[in-house]
């Protein structure tokens, strides 16, 4: 069996503020319910990260298959620091849609983002109307029939978490956490 995750991002534009500090209170937010350990251990591809409990499938509709990612690859990872491109992996697609004249750059876009992610431009140019917009307005999901990417220096991630889909409820909580809207971007390698 494979390894997947969930990025869950911050919809927001410049870098995160106090993204160490954001990434400890979403810790303990985890931690508090019981949701993860509370020590870190190898439990994710990310290096150290908390794993996570029985209590982990509150978070998830549908509960998961007891069989299912009964590995040691099963955690809460969280990224504060450098900014970072949250994106599918395998079979990513990238829709780029500018959010002024709807003009899709397609993989033309990775100077964009590359450029984001160096911190030389976070308002690329789109080339068909020359208006700018911050990275995080133009559109990466095919209008919603993809996977979204998303552009964060904070970012959480659940290591196979069983993919399935989330409580409103839950996903509420971190936007409430985060202060932003979020972006959820799942990941199969």
């Amino acid at each position: 069996m494979s390894d997947s995750c969930t990025h869950i991002v911050p919809v927001h534009t410049g870098d995160y503020p106090h993204a160490e500090a954001k990434a400890r209170e979403i810790l303990a937010w985890f931690q508090d319910r019981g949701l993860v350990a509370a020590a870190p251990s190898d439990c994710t591809l990310d290096g150290p990260g908390y794993a996570f409990t029985p209590k982990i499938q509150a978070l998830f509709i549908e509960p998961m298959d007891p069989r299912v990612h009964d590995g040691v690859t099963r955690g809460l990872a969280l990224h504060a620091g450098p900014r970072k491109v949250f994106h599918p992996m395998e079979g990513a697609e990238l829709s780029f849609v500018c959010p002024g004249c709807g003009h899709d750059q397609g993989w033309d876009g990775v100077d964009a983002i590359g450029a984001w992610f160096a911190g030389e431009e976070d308002e690329p140019a789109c080339p068909a109307c020359g208006e700018r917009f911050h990275i995080n307005r133009y559109g990466t999901d095919r209008g919603g029939t993809d996977t979204p990417w998303a552009f964060s220096n904070l970012g959480l991630t659940l290591w196979n978490d069983h993919g399935g889909a989330f409580q409103p409820a839950f996903l509420d909580s971190m936007r409430a956490l985060y202060g932003t809207d979020i972006r959820v971007v799942e990941v199969h390698i």
